[in-house]
């Protein structure tokens, strides 16, 4: 049903034509209006028209407005009566009214009025025929007129309907689509987890709540007064801005595990693990790089306290070990002793022995890896004074080790731990090299221009499915314990930890009984690095877009 403001508009829509009609009338043949009839069809236009807008139609069925058109019409009747004027065209307008708003039943009623009042009232004298003609003629014209603008309007408003449905059905998609999306808001900022979402413009796009506690940002992603500062190293010197994690990140640089000191706004050193991961977006749109950023501070911290304890242990044990094997060392000097109270003694000599290198391999391990120093060290020196640590129990059993390559290869880094790895090395070449078997060192610069050290033994070698295994802790090869070659299975680990400490890699290739090659490969110089403490509006020159 249509609303009352409708049945007026059609109405003084229709009333309006005919007031222009009469009009037009009166100024270009007055004399029509001599006609009773068509006086009586003006008139009754101005009744109907009247009546439509005091009519209360919200309180009438709707059937009831068919009344309207069906008067309307019937006043149009009335006009033909005109002679020489075609007034019968105004038919047009109630029968598209009834066309639009009912059914065709009522469509062909009102063209019966119509036609009935064309009989009776239409000024046709003269042949029969030519009456019939005439209203023949009305019929088609306003049938077919009624019948396409009844169709148009069926189609228009099955059209509609359906615009209807997809609206309601895009409303309740957008209203699922924003639920879902609160709810993943809500358990991201759950997280413990720090991830921000950044633009290659710089530009953050979203962030959670940790990531927001974690640098010092407000809810909507502006800076607080007091940033957190990004650091190289606990207490070491802060990163440029344009090497900060969000600086690297919007290059489109990947990140995997790096490790990221941070300053807080509380005035608490934080140790961070950053990685990125590119985030998925049509092919046109810019790239969006979501970094994760775990805090690592306590699990840090609790390691530092186990080594530390470790640390503890292992040297209160060194102690009463060392005391037990200096007073066999001196039972044994002693040439009184029965032969079978002198092996008894050999045996505790040995295990003595061999439980003190334990406690000494486990104290280095639980000693936390000094920070590696920015300064020259010559790894040629290094190699040469390890090489002469191990030189004698090398030539004694029949070894042959030889240096070569460059004189002099400079690096920045720590000698006394660079001197451990080159130790540990050439110890294992030792141990595990058979008598008159070979060893070899090599100092070079690599086609990338990274210094590498290399050595080679004619051992044992390493299986393949051991050679995997090769730097976990206390992992040992099948043959070197079934041979009683003594070791903790630490050294091999200790070894790569300080290599990557100064930036470089560790490759081991192997074949058993065949032997062993080794490669350090170190950068020669060392990244650069600010001098000056940053602003704390410095330390991140980017761009916060407010979160939607």
């Amino acid at each position: 049903m249509f609303r009352t403001p409708s049945i007026w508009r059609w109405q003084l829509i229709f009333t309006g034509g005919i007031v222009a009609v009469a009009v037009m009338i009166a100024a270009f043949n007055p004399s029509t209006f001599a006609t009773p009839l068509v006086v009586v069809g003006f008139g009754l236009v101005v009744v109907v028209t009247l009546a439509t807008i005091m009519t209360p139609w919200d309180r009438l069925p709707a059937s009831a407005s068919i009344a309207v058109p069906m008067l309307d019409a019937l006043a149009i009747g009335f006009t033909t009566a005109a002679p020489d004027i075609r007034l019968g065209f105004l038919w047009v307008f109630p029968v598209t009214w009834l066309a639009t708003y009912f059914t065709m039943a009522w469509v062909f009623a009102g063209i019966g009025i119509t036609s009935v009042s064309l009989v009776v009232f239409g000024n046709q004298p003269g042949d029969p025929a030519l009456m019939m003609l005439r209203v023949l003629v009305v019929v088609i014209t306003l049938g077919f007129l009624g019948t396409t603008v009844r169709i148009g309007m069926q189609r228009s408003r099955a059209a509609r309907r359906l615009l209807q449905r997809q609206s309601e059905q895009v409303n309740r998609a957008a209203t699922r689509a924003e639920t879902h999306q609160q709810r993943v808001v809500q358990i991201i900022d759950v997280l413990d987890t720090a991830l921000v979402a950044i633009g290659d413009d710089g530009v953050i796009q979203r962030m959670n709540d940790a990531y927001r506690k974690l640098y010092g940002r407000d809810r909507f992603g502006a800076s607080l007064p007091s940033p957190a500062v990004e650091y190289d190293d606990r207490r070491g010197e802060p990163v440029p801005p344009d090497q900060t994690v969000l600086a690297r990140a919007a290059r489109g640089e990947t990140i995997q595990g790096d490790r990221v000191w941070l300053y807080d706004t509380a005035g608490r050193w934080r140790a961070l693990q950053v990685s990125t991961q590119p985030l998925a977006g049509p092919s046109d749109a810019r790239r969006t790089t979501l970094v994760v950023i775990d805090d690592v501070t306590d699990a840090l911290e609790a390691a530092e306290e186990r080594r530390m304890v470790s640390a503890i242990v292992s040297h209160e044990l060194r102690n009463p070990l060392t005391a037990i094997i200096g007073h066999v060392d001196l039972m044994l000097e002693r040439e009184d002793l029965p032969a079978d109270v002198a092996g008894q003694l050999a045996v505790v000599a040995n295990a003595g022995d061999r439980m003190l290198r334990l406690v000494s391999s486990a104290l280095d391990e639980s000693r936390p890896a000094p920070a590696v120093l920015s300064e020259p060290v010559d790894l040629r020196q290094v190699t040469d004074a390890s090489i002469a640590s191990y030189l004698p129990i090398g030539t004694s059993r029949g070894h042959t080790i030889e240096v070569s390559g460059a004189d002099t290869l400079l690096i920045y880094g720590d000698a006394f731990r660079l001197r451990q790895v080159i130790d540990n090395l050439l110890s294992n070449a030792v141990k595990y090299t058979p008598t008159g078997g070979s060893i070899g060192l090599v100092l070079d610069v690599g086609p990338d221009g990274w210094a590498e050290v290399t050595i080679t033994d004619t051992g044992l070698g390493i299986a393949p499915d051991e050679l995997e295994h090769l730097f976990d802790p206390y992992f040992r090869t099948d043959e070197a314990r079934q041979g009683d070659i003594p070791g903790t299975g630490l050294g091999m680990g200790i070894a790569r930890d300080i290599v990557t400490a100064h930036g470089g890699v560790i490759d081991v290739v192997s074949e058993p009984g065949v032997g062993t090659s080794i490669t350090l490969r170190f950068p020669r110089r060392p990244e650069g690095k600010t001098q000056n403490r940053p602003e704390p509006l410095e330390a991140e020159r980017l761009q916060v877009r407010e979160p939607a």
